[in-house]
């Protein structure tokens, strides 16, 4: 495991064990049943939550860095700065997570919050623990997408 990889595993597990059962959170494997808006729609309430915790704890200076961050698009890209990082971010999570569970089928589950804890973290940004609980009354609205035929 390179330098990098090994930090971002690190991050991983420090955010997952910060943040162990302080909420409803969601798992990623959970997250990656949802069709695509509701996972879109999940997201934009993690980013709208993480502004509003920080403005509740005293800090709007830093959500206004999150807004800016999840704004910021690049020209010629399609998606925000944020958007981006955090994407590349629960890519990593999925990884670290199934090797977790490989080398301890006990282990906790790494979920959604957790990769934009470590976005916003890398960007300077660090979100309380009621954060965990900000899309917990989230409903998925559409139906999941259909398992792809072998």
């Amino acid at each position: 495991m390179n330098g990098f990889n090994k930090f971002l595993a690190a991050t991983f597990l420090s955010a997952a064990m910060l943040f162990a059962g302080a909420g409803q959170a969601m798992q990623i494997q959970q997250f990656d049943k949802m069709a695509g808006d509701d996972q879109d729609e999940y997201v934009a309430e993690l980013i709208v939550g993480a502004q509003q915790v920080l403005k509740d704890a005293g800090k709007p200076d830093l959500a206004e860095q999150v807004h800016t961050l999840f704004t910021t698009v690049n020209v010629g890209s399609k998606i925000s700065l944020g958007r981006g990082e955090f994407e590349m971010n629960l890519a990593r999570a999925r990884v670290a997570d199934v090797k977790r569970i490989e080398n301890d089928p006990n282990a906790r589950r790494l979920e959604v919050e957790d990769a934009m804890i470590v976005t916003l973290r890398k960007n300077g940004i660090e979100l309380p623990p009621s954060f965990l609980t900000v899309a917990s009354n989230f409903k998925p609205t559409f139906p999941p997408p259909k398992a792809a035929k072998k």
